[in-house]
């Protein structure tokens, strides 16, 4: 029988002793407690309600982490719903942490491996309740069968989703919703304006991910100079298999375990990146047997394997949720289609994969117009990575030049991309909650 937690907002305190308890029973340092209680309205902004929520992992019953795990390092009790990880089985590549909706999958450095709240399943097989629903003082966070909880499945400030999650929320009392306020108007709109209703940071970071920045680009031009066909045996057979091996390499700088990196192929029914990951090595594989036979089969398996990476890849990153991804101007597939136009020298190809990376890169910059413009990456990359290059395509045809002025575009739009990836957590939900009730007032 699926259990769930029920959370009822009137009765919480923001006390923190679930999460203390969530501590205690599974020996955490407190920072890195599987359980957090997160405040909507910490400032306490004139007109809007003030409460807490307790959340941990959701056990869901459609669980995204499970799902997505590359390495099937997920299971499922089938008695209790508790949805655990097999430290054993993980190679810590975080993509449940890019999944999960809820920021339940934390990463353990010390360890290499992911880690979350288990539902205290060792307590549910002995008949007890979870530690933290235990040490609730004011019984705000309580356990019982999902489907026999009370309440809703919704709340200001929880990610709405499709997975069922395994929480049930007694809403805020009518008399709590919309609270009296005696402050000024300027001074409610100084505080209302205030940065602590900036988002919080993402979990996704240029910083953090640069390895699958250079990855993703490299392979992205791999893909497109071995489609060219000759060019690749044109004196360049060792510098490209170099290249493929540094992809290779810098791929598995992303995982906390990397001699586990064979598992990843694992879950090639539901993961897109065990897809890509297994894609990979067909093209690797297809590609160095071109180079060595030159038989044509090989560059057809080759490039049909390459370009269908590149479209895994694409899709890997749409567990995020990031609004406009499956039609972006620095999806891998498109700039793998652009630079088979540079290595081929078809100016057909080439001005119109740039023509449509211009369209689509103009459409998210005013879209996100209310946002950080980034005026001088933009124009950068509208100039160096697509007039010019065009320009000079025209002019005097392809060359080192253009290839150069091309890849620096690509270089500033593929950063833009991660530095725009969003993973939904409670805490951005929040946010996003309160800056809305702020505009409706």
């Amino acid at each position: 029988m699926q259990k769930a937690f029920v959370f009822d907002i009137n009765k919480c305190t923001g006390c923190q002793a679930c999460q203390v308890a969530c501590v205690i029973e599974n020996e955490l340092d407190f920072a890195s407690s599987w359980r957090q209680v997160n405040t909507f309205n910490a400032t306490h902004a004139p007109g809007m309600s003030t409460f807490h929520l307790s959340l941990a992992c959701n056990h869901c019953v459609d669980a995204p982490c499970m799902e997505h795990c590359p390495a099937l390092a997920y299971t499922k009790d089938p008695e209790t719903g508790a949805v655990t990880i097999n430290a054993s089985s993980c190679i810590g590549c975080q993509y449940c942490a890019w999944a999960c909706p809820f920021d339940a999958p934390k990463f353990n450095r010390r360890a290499g491996v992911m880690e979350k709240c288990t539902f205290c399943n060792h307590r549910l097989q002995e008949g007890q309740s979870p530690a933290c629903v235990n040490s609730c003082p004011t019984g705000a966070l309580q356990f019982a069968d999902l489907d026999e909880a009370p309440g809703v499945d919704t709340s200001p400030g929880f990610p709405q989703t499709v997975v069922g999650p395994a929480i049930r929320f007694i809403p805020l009392e009518e008399g709590r919703t919309v609270p009296q306020t005696s402050v000024s108007p300027a001074a409610a709109a100084r505080q209302e304006t205030s940065s602590t209703h900036a988002m919080p940071p993402s979990k996704i970071t240029l910083r953090s991910e640069w390895p699958l920045l250079v990855f993703t680009l490299l392979t992205a031009i791999l893909v497109g100079w071995f489609a060219s066909g000759n060019s690749v045996m044109s004196g360049g057979g060792l510098v490209f298999l170099a290249l493929a091996a540094i992809g290779a390499g810098l791929s598995t700088m992303h995982l906390g375990r990397p001699l586990r990196a064979h598992r990843a192929a694992l879950n090639w029914r539901r993961s897109w990146l065990s897809r890509e990951i297994i894609l990979f090595s067909v093209f690797g594989g297809t590609a160095a047997l071109y180079l060595l036979t030159q038989y044509d089969v090989a560059w057809i398996a080759g490039t049909v394997a390459g370009f269908s990476m590149l479209f895994a890849m694409d899709r890997v990153y749409e567990v995020t949720g990031t609004r406009g991804l499956r039609l972006h101007s620095a999806q891998v597939l498109l700039s793998g289609v652009f630079f088979y136009g540079l290595f081929s020298m078809s100016p057909a190809v080439f001005v119109g994969a740039a023509a449509v990376k211009l369209v689509t890169y103009i459409v998210r910059k005013r879209a996100q117009r209310h946002g950080d413009p980034r005026v001088i990456a933009s124009a950068g990359r509208i100039f160096f990575g697509i007039l010019l290059p065009v320009a000079l395509c025209e002019m005097n045809g392809f060359g080192v030049v253009v290839t150069a002025s091309a890849l620096v575009g690509e270089v500033i739009d593929r950063c833009e991309y991660y530095l725009e990836l969003n993973v939904s957590t409670p805490r951005r939900q929040m946010a996003l909650d309160a800056h809305e009730l702020i505009l409706r007032r």
